[in-house]
């Protein structure tokens, strides 16, 4: 047998795989023996460790060294792989991945043919020897002794090897089973005989069978099966096929992600517990060294609890996936048809159910069918008999969720909707409005018996909730669009413009079709213009006074120039209050077209201009005589030197000169100003300072004072602010004011007839707080009450006909108060008379 082993390693091509203390000794064995270079041939060693003693040993001996094994199996012809790691992973690594023309010879083999190899050299060497003794018995029985003790040292050591061998497998043995009965995990093991070796104590709580009873036995399939039937262990074990996986546990099972030839599976026991339990359970063999199956091993995790919690789950997310469906469906942009026929089809998919029809509550107070959903056309409107009316209407009282069960023909319900159709159950849902009254009642059938659980009650709860919200956000919808549409059409339909327009930027919103047709604009073009844009630019204390319009409260602003498109203008009033347009502060103005009364305004100033121009005609007249007076001097002169011959001096010719001019200018100023004055005045304003017009019309009617004897005292502040008005309308009333003094004084002089009084007309200006004040008063004869009361009516004087119109003070009056001005009078008869013209200060 020997000699077979020693000629079976003869010219073989070996390498080694771990490079410890073994690896050199056996190393050093073959170098030194002399049958080494007859029969092996070491082409390798491999360890990751480069410094252990063997790989290091190698290296001295010129033997090829790599980290990595699977160099070797592109070794050309190589014969043996010697494993030396005591690795049994590795080992089953290299035995799984080696070409099949290679032998692997694992350490324990390797030692053994170590032992045989050092014996048989013995052998060898102790035949020599006999074979050069001198045949003396002593001699043989010394070399023979020699042998034994040495083959026996060899077998002692290799005992011993062996007995840590057995003990180690013992203690694994014993540590394994601690292992396997210490797991929290439920597990049980049985052998290639499919007899249970192991069934640790998670198994025995779990399946309610002790070890005591099953241990020795092959009844594992007990505590799991009604009938007998082979464990996932023990299909492994006798090595089944994919079909007899798929015959047992059909699409349940799976391979292992972690284990060779291993499988998992998940399944519902019945037997197990009192409700049955849901187990994941693997099955893994247990491998011997050389790879062949001698065992199984099962685990099983208990996942009712978790596939408990997964059902409720799946049912929370159903309930959550059909509420929001059902909200969707009522918040889309459907018709709100399609948004009910959606919300029912949900609905009857859920429970599920058959058959629904919505009742809703009409204004004599009685609930008719308005929706329905699987009920044939012919039969709606004969499925409101009495006694469902009479259930209908208990459920709105009670405002609760009313489910009838396991109807039968006995206890049917008189109506036509389950009679013709055999309903099991049927179920009224109360739909709530937000104010908590009942609106309706939806009735749902069902052809088999469902026994609702609570948590479908509850789902149901709120589908009524939200269907009758919406139910009732519906109605109020049309409400609205019809009373939208009605006050649209009053919007729309108003006589004047109307425009809305935002608070805070003052972009315009919204205009009816009045103010389209009026200004020339589409409503694309007025979304995004500013209010002002259509107005005159020089308005913006209009745009300063819109930022300070309290809510609930509106502001005139007269006379405004506004402008079409095109740029047209014309005048309006434009009446604007602050208000709430949805959830949005905006300004509702509306103007009205005042142009023509504007225009009849103008030609009534105008007309009081002409009158008052034909009053100071003598005044002015007298005005230009003086610097015509002048120049007429100075021609003559002129011409009586050019006859006489005789030179005019430089300085003479110069004086003159610039008295000709100086008058000229006057005249011509005069004649300016009486144009400037007639012309039709405008209508927008502009900043003004208030002294201006007043010395405008001293300058005129300064000699008509002179010729009535009256002294003119003035006192203007010099420091005035800016108004907002026009010079021009200014200065004509305060000529009417002035021309009415001069007559009270002259008539105050003919009521005194002759007797001497005082002829004063004073004016002063001068600022009161955030107002220009102006006085005109008179030392004339005064006014009485009932005369003060009507001076400001058109057409009343005190004048006799024919010397008034009765137009001035009350023109005066329209003027003051177009550019937000007062004007108030005191007056004493036989005192005098005093106007006070107050105007706010331009910001």
């Amino acid at each position: 047998m020997k000699q077979l082993i020693f000629e079976y390693f003869i010219n073989k091509k070996i390498v080694i795989v771990g490079g410890g203390n073994f690896c050199k000794e056996l190393l050093n064995f073959f170098f030194e023996a002399d049958p080494a270079s007859d029969f092996l041939q070491i082409l390798g060693v491999a360890d990751i460790d480069t410094k252990a003693a063997g790989f290091q040993y190698a290296k001295e001996k010129n033997i090829y060294t790599t980290t990595d094994y699977k160099q070797f199996y592109n070794i050309p012809d190589l014969d043996i792989i010697f494993e030396l790691t005591r690795d049994s992973n590795l080992n089953e690594i290299i035995r799984n991945t080696i070409p099949d023309k290679i032998k692997l010879i694992d350490h324990l083999e390797a030692r053994v043919l170590w032992d045989t190899f050092k014996i048989e050299r013995q052998r060898i060497n102790t035949i020599k020897n006999l074979q050069k003794s001198t045949g003396c018995s002593k001699e043989i029985e010394d070399l023979f002794n020699q042998f034994a003790e040495y083959v026996s040292e060899i077998v002692r050591k290799r005992t011993n090897r062996f007995y840590e061998i057995e003990k180690e497998l013992v203690d694994g043995g014993r540590t394994l089973t601690q292992i396997i009965q210490g797991s929290t995990i439920p597990t049980f093991v049985i052998n290639k005989e499919h007899i249970i070796t192991h069934w640790n104590t998670a198994c025995e709580k779990l399946t309610g069978f002790s070890a005591t009873e099953l241990v020795g036995t092959n009844n594992q399939w007990v505590p799991f099966r009604s009938g007998e039937r082979p464990t996932m262990a023990d299909i492994i074990i006798s090595d089944f096929g994919t079909n007899d996986l798929v015959r047992y546990y059909g699409a349940k099972w799976k391979k292992s992600d972690l284990i060779k030839n291993a499988y998992a599976a998940e399944e519902f026991f019945p037997k197990l517990g009192e409700n049955g339990k849901w187990l994941f359970f693997t099955a893994a063999p247990i491998n011997a060294i050389d790879g062949t199956i001698v065992g199984a091993i099962e685990t099983l995790w208990d996942r009712t609890e978790e596939k408990l919690a997964e059902q409720e789950r799946d049912q929370r997310n159903q309930e959550l996936s059909t509420l929001c469906s059902i909200y969707s469906a009522l918040s889309t942009s459907l018709d709100w048809n399609d948004r009910l026929h959606t919300t029912f089809k949900e609905i009857i998919d859920y429970l599920p159910a058959d058959k629904l029809c919505v009742f809703l509550l009409n204004v004599k107070g009685n609930f008719k069918l308005s929706y329905s959903y699987g009920i044939e056309k012919n039969k709606r409107q004969t499925i409101n008999k009495p006694d469902d009316q009479k259930i209908i209407n208990q459920v709105a009282q009670k405002k609760e969720l009313t489910i009838i069960e396991n109807l039968s023909k006995e206890n049917l319900i008189n109506d036509d909707f389950t009679g013709s159709s055999n309903f099991k159950s049927i179920i009224y849902l109360p739909l709530m409005a937000k104010e908590k009254e009942v609106i309706g009642v939806i009735k749902i059938g069902s052809k088999t018996v469902q026994n609702y659980s609570s948590e479908v009650k509850n789902v149901l709860e709120l589908i009524g909730n939200r269907i009758g919200a919406a139910i009732e956000n519906y109605e109020l919808h049309e409400q609205y669009r019809k009373s939208e549409e009605k006050y649209r059409s009053l919007f729309d339909n108003d006589p004047n413009p109307i425009f809305i327009i935002d608070y805070s930027t003052h972009k315009i919103i919204d205009v009816n079709k009045r103010a389209r047709d009026c200004y020339g604009y589409t409503n694309y073009e007025f979304t995004g213009m500013r209010f002002a844009d259509i107005g005159d630019a020089e308005h913006a204390e209009l745009i300063d006074d819109l930022k300070q319009i309290p809510q609930n409260q509106s502001v005139l602003f007269s006379k405004k120039k506004h402008y079409r498109k095109g740029e047209k203008p014309f005048f309006v009033n434009v009446n604007i209050c602050h208000a709430k347009y949805g959830e949005n502060d905006v300004l509702i103005a509306s103007t009205t077209d005042i142009t023509e009364s504007v225009e009849k305004e103008a030609q009534l100033i105008q007309a009081s201009k002409m009158t008052t121009l034909g009053t100071m005609a003598a005044g002015i007249a007298h005005e230009i005589n003086q610097p015509l007076n002048v120049i007429q001097v100075c021609v003559d002169y002129f011409l009586k030197m050019i006859k006489k011959g005789t030179p005019i001096a430089n300085d003479d010719l110069k004086t003159m000169s610039n008295d000709i001019s100086s008058n000229v200018q006057r005249a011509a100023e005069i004649i300016k100003h009486m144009r400037d004055f007639a012309r039709q005045s405008d209508v927008v304003t502009h900043k003004i300072n208030l002294n201006d017009p007043i010395q405008d019309v001293f300058d005129l009617l300064g000699h008509q004072l002179t010729v009535h004897q009256i002294e003119l005292k003035i006192n203007l502040d010099p420091q005035l602010p800016d108004i907002l008005a026009e010079h021009n309308r200014l200065e004509q009333v305060f000529i009417n004011l002035v021309t009415n003094a001069v007559d009270a004084i002259d008539e105050k002089g003919k009521i005194l007839k002759g007797q001497s009084f005082q002829r004063m007309i004073e004016v002063k200006t001068f600022l009161d707080f955030d107002h220009v004040v102006a006085i005109v008063s008179d030392t004339g004869n005064g006014m009485p009450g009932e005369v003060i009361g009507k001076i400001f009516e058109p057409f009343f004087t005190t004048k006799d006909v024919g010397k008034g119109t009765g137009l001035g003070v009350s023109i005066s009056y329209g003027i003051i108060k177009d550019y937000h001005g007062t004007i108030s009078i005191q007056s004493k008869v036989g005192n005098g008379t005093s106007f006070e013209l107050r105007f706010p200060v331009c910001s």
